[in-house]
């Protein structure tokens, strides 16, 4: 990909002057759209050397996805998982703006807003942070769950010492419909959530195996959390962590928090508001959603920070501590 990008010729045209001008990025976006085939090597050049290269490829990139966001599709996880790394202010501002665009599934759009949610939180650029709230916004109108998480974005925006962070949000919000107690809470200072987390005991593990064999015998339905998701590619098994042999192929070391419930289906944003701070924090999850509640788990060596963040929101409940 490295090579691609340094010696391809879209690299060459996106190098031309410095990082005050956008160079030839509209010219690139037009080669590409009348060119679809040469769409990964625009893409390759996201991960340049050169930070002007990486400027103007997310540029030309977002330029095409106005007009063809399908042609994205088959680089939504590449995008997701890699190019998001990128640290570069206006990378993550023109990929921000092209997230929405994408045909996300549930799993990658709430992925997307929880770094979106991120970078709004923590970018020092002002762009990043305006780019990233009228995406989460975007991608709220496409899914009810992520509309309490981005009425919150826009009350803590409207609360900004930063003038045109304010203003950006006062603007958003005219044409973003959310309930009278939605826009209350979100222009209100930060309170508890009424989540209840307990923290359950055991060490987890998920394992894989081949997708056509059946349940293995290892596998102890009495242990407080259990579960099995059968996918064209692979049977996943989630379970304690003991409970795996040592030939399965098995991620181990997860300590899960369970949100007590039960929880009434007209809720909304109730991950959300558990994997946002947690992403503001830095800590990566593994959610699973049952009939009746969220399991949210987090690396071991997470759990204390995990916790200490989720305190300031919901009431964590730990017999381990």
């Amino acid at each position: 990909m490295d090579a691609l990008s340094r010696n391809g010729a879209l690299a060459g045209r996106l190098a031309r002057g410095d990082r005050r001008v956008e160079g030839d990025a509209p010219s690139v976006a037009a080669d590409v759209t009348a060119n679809p085939g040469k769409l990964p090597e625009l893409i390759a050049c996201l991960f340049d050397a050169d930070p002007s290269v990486r400027m103007r490829a997310a540029d030309s990139l977002e330029r095409v996805s106005r007009g063809n966001p399908g042609w994205l599709d088959p680089h939504i996880e590449h995008l997701l998982t890699d190019a998001v790394a990128i640290e570069q202010a206006e990378v993550r501002w023109h990929l921000a703006q092209t997230m929405p665009r994408l045909t996300l599934n549930d799993d990658q759009r709430h992925r997307a807003a929880v770094l979106l949610a991120d970078w709004f939180e923590n970018s020092p650029s002002r762009i990043v942070k305006a780019s990233a709230l009228q995406a989460v916004v975007d991608l709220a109108e496409r899914d009810p769950e992520l509309r309490a998480t981005a009425a919150e974005m826009l009350g803590r925006a409207m609360r900004s010492d930063v003038p045109s962070l304010a203003e950006r949000a006062r603007r958003i919000l005219k044409p973003f419909e959310v309930d009278a107690a939605t826009l209350s809470a979100a222009l209100a200072p930060r309170e508890h959530s009424g989540l209840t987390l307990s923290v359950l005991p055991e060490r987890l593990a998920v394992a894989q195996l081949p997708p056509e064999e059946g349940l293995p015998s290892w596998l102890d339905w009495t242990d407080p959390l259990v579960g099995a998701t059968r996918t064209g590619e692979e049977l996943s098994i989630l379970c304690r962590e003991d409970r795996v042999p040592d030939h399965v192929r098995a991620q181990k070391g997860w300590r899960a928090f369970k949100v007590e419930g039960p929880l009434d289906f007209s809720l909304f944003g109730v991950l959300a508001r558990i994997a946002v701070p947690l992403a503001q924090a830095h800590v990566p999850i593994f959610a699973i959603s049952t009939y009746d509640t969220e399991y949210v788990l987090v690396r071991a060596d997470d759990l204390d920070r995990a916790a200490e963040v989720l305190a300031q929101i919901c009431t964590v409940v730990r017999k381990d501590a």
